[in-house]
């Protein structure tokens, strides 16, 4: 159970008798009761059974009486739902607002960042967490809704959403992959795709390429949807919220293309992109050809089926390296 979750525990009381909003919850939880909905960025819970999930372009019900915020790892994030909440609010005046996370997480920065809008009061602390209450000012301005940030790669602007991966700048994984990374032909498969900056450029490079991206989080979705409208046609792509392969539809890829994801919030978790590399020779046509780019000290190719061989090492830098493998 995730330590958030546990500090919540010990005050069920408003909890239970409120109708509660839950804003991008880790994991769900007995506490989200019926009744309740949550809105989640991550589609591994979006995808929890049973769970009143709400994507985060989806209205909030007007008979919320109360909302926990999980504290995001990115401040820009945080920006990003502070200012739906306080819009909320400012016209549901009797709504309660609790913001939980964990100190290594930054929440024990929250009282700074809410200050010119609120005023926080201390609920508890327990389990490396911190639970605050938010009390808005009266007539008190709302937060600026935050700027996508936006950088150049070979001359496409590319736009990413609060949070998104390498959300400022190429980051140099991507950019060591697409120095080696030829112009594709046929189905490609950009997992992981982040602002979409690799989909991009392959759809940039070539007429004869189609990109199905999916990601996990929902702003890099719409992020990578953003990106690619401005250079190609709709039927040349599609971008789908995914956790990992299980919201694609059943079809071969010619090339696999990833910079491997490892994190879910502040946590390091492989196993969305271990499952990739597993399942790899099921997504590709015979001959088909899988490119990645990792820290050097993860050994993604001792998860490749035997039906996928001839791995090369395709370039080596700056504490990453790029491989290539090919299915039989």
């Amino acid at each position: 159970m995730h330590p958030s979750w546990q500090l919540l525990e010990r005050h069920q009381t408003p909890f239970s008798t409120l109708s509660m909003l839950w804003l991008d919850p880790p994991e769900s939880h007995g506490l989200i009761k019926s009744g309740d909905h949550a809105v989640c960025m991550d589609r591994s819970v979006f995808n929890t059974p049973g769970l009143a999930a709400l994507s985060p372009d989806e209205t909030w019900p007007e008979q919320t009486d109360g909302i926990v915020l999980f504290y995001p790892k990115a401040k820009e994030r945080l920006t990003w739902w502070l200012h739906r909440i306080f819009s909320f609010v400012h016209q549901h005046p009797q709504c309660r607002i609790w913001v939980v996370g964990e100190n290594k997480g930054g929440i024990k920065s929250l009282p700074k960042r809410v200050l010119d809008w609120a005023q926080t009061e201390k609920w508890d602390s327990a389990r490396h967490c911190v639970l605050h209450q938010l009390h808005p000012e009266p007539g008190g301005a709302l937060p600026e809704a935050p700027v996508w940030t936006e950088f150049e790669h070979q001359g496409q602007l590319v736009q990413a959403g609060p949070g998104v991966f390498s959300q400022n700048r190429l980051d140099k994984g991507s950019a060591l992959l697409l120095g080696v990374l030829p112009a594709m032909k046929g189905h490609c498969l950009d997992f992981g795709c982040g602002s979409g900056v690799i989909a991009q450029t392959l759809l940039s490079q070539s007429e004869n390429v189609t990109v199905t991206a999916l990601d996990i989080d929902w702003l890099a979705v719409r992020s990578t949807e953003q990106n690619l409208a401005r250079v190609a046609a709709a039927d040349r792509y599609q971008v789908v919220w995914s956790d990992g392969l299980e919201q694609l539809d059943r079809t071969r890829f010619n090339t696999i293309i990833t910079n491997p994801p490892f994190h879910t919030g502040i946590r390091t978790h492989y196993e969305p992109s271990e499952r990739l590399f597993k399942a790899s020779a099921d997504w590709l046509v015979s001959g088909g050809t899988m490119w990645w780019v990792a820290n050097e000290f993860l050994d993604y190719q001792s998860c490749l089926p035997p039906t996928i061989g001839m791995v090369e090492e395709m370039a080596h830098g700056r504490g990453f390296k790029v491989f290539r493998a090919r299915r039989k």
